[in-house]
């Protein structure tokens, strides 16, 4: 019985003893250590997983380097086949696999190409890209009295990037005579008013070098006279405003100047610019050239006889191809 006691007294004072703060800031720290190195490796480990989001969140990054290599085939495959000879059969392979093509023995010229349409029309389950393009040019310009532009359209497949044509380019008729529509400008602006003033001073300036172009624009304004200043020389032909009173009352002005500018060697050229004016303090300031001249929405119908307007749509006859 009295041996037990010591042993059991010597237990109670080790239980009731004072904690060493030192020994117990060790061992948090050792055990702080483990999770930071475990923490580290989780988010190295996220951030070498590839993202099951790849979209670039630029506009336009993913359709226009698409489009652009679409047409450049597009354009490139058309003049291909139409400038192609018998013989020529193995240069159509980069662009289309076809069988039994008939070329003509003579090659043909097709010249100023252009791309007039370009649409994806869908893309497959598959990941593959369905495109139509149109393409037009001259055929045999240089040999044809009165040369027309043809109209060839293609239709395209995209796969992991790499485009390929499905089918011969099929002849298409170009398009029409697009509607005319009055411009938004329903009063006429007198030439001595501050508002044509404003308006006139501010194209000279722009066209002949800038001299005081400063005092017809407003503080926020954004535009540039041209340099090196292609005219010496510019004229008003007219002025017309969407506001009324040659701009008495009014705020903000759209202006359109239409002006008669001149080189050295007295080449003439007829510009018109659309403008947004600012009145300041009862100045007349110009705020900048719009993108494009106010429009009224009620079309008229197309001149017919006025040849400046109409074009042939006619397409002339196909080349022969074999």
């Amino acid at each position: 019985m009295t041996g037990k006691l010591p042993a059991q007294r010597k237990r109670f004072d080790e239980l009731v003893k004072p904690l060493d703060r030192g020994l117990l800031l060790n061992r948090a720290a050792n055990i702080l250590g483990v999770i930071g190195g475990l923490f580290a490796v989780i988010t190295l480990l996220a951030s070498l997983w590839p993202d099951t989001d790849q979209s670039d969140p630029t506009p336009g990054n993913a359709s226009v380097p698409a489009s652009t290599l679409v047409t450049g085939f597009a354009r490139d495959y058309v003049t291909t086949y139409l400038t192609a000879k018998a013989g020529d059969e193995q240069k159509l392979a980069h662009y289309v696999t076809l069988k039994d093509v008939k070329l003509p023995p003579i090659a043909g010229q097709f010249t100023d190409t252009d791309v007039a349409f370009a649409k994806q029309i869908t893309t497959t389950d598959d990941g593959v890209a369905l495109w139509t393009v149109t393409v037009s040019g001259l055929v045999n310009g240089a040999t044809t009295t009165a040369p027309q532009r043809t109209y060839y359209r293609v239709p395209i497949t995209v796969l992991d990037g790499a485009p390929r044509a499905t089918a011969l380019p099929m002849q298409v008729a170009g398009p029409g005579v697009g509607v005319d529509f009055r411009l938004g400008y329903r009063y006429t602006v007198a030439g001595d008013s501050p508002l044509a003033m404003t308006a006139t001073g501010f194209v000279r300036s722009y066209l002949t070098g800038g001299a005081d172009f400063a005092r017809y624009i407003t503080a926020d304004a954004t535009d540039k006279p041209i340099q090196p200043a292609p005219y010496a020389k510019v004229d008003t032909v007219s002025i017309d405003a969407n506001v009324s009173g040659n701009g008495s009352g009014a705020d903000t002005a759209e202006v359109y100047i239409t002006v008669a500018a001149r080189t050295k060697n007295y080449t003439l050229t007829q510009l018109a610019y659309p403008l947004t004016l600012r009145s300041v303090e009862g100045q007349w300031q110009v705020v900048s050239i719009t993108s494009a001249p106010l429009l009224q929405t009620r079309p008229e119908t197309p001149q017919e006889d006025n040849a400046t307007t109409a074009t042939s749509t006619t397409p002339p006859p196909p080349p022969t191809r074999g």
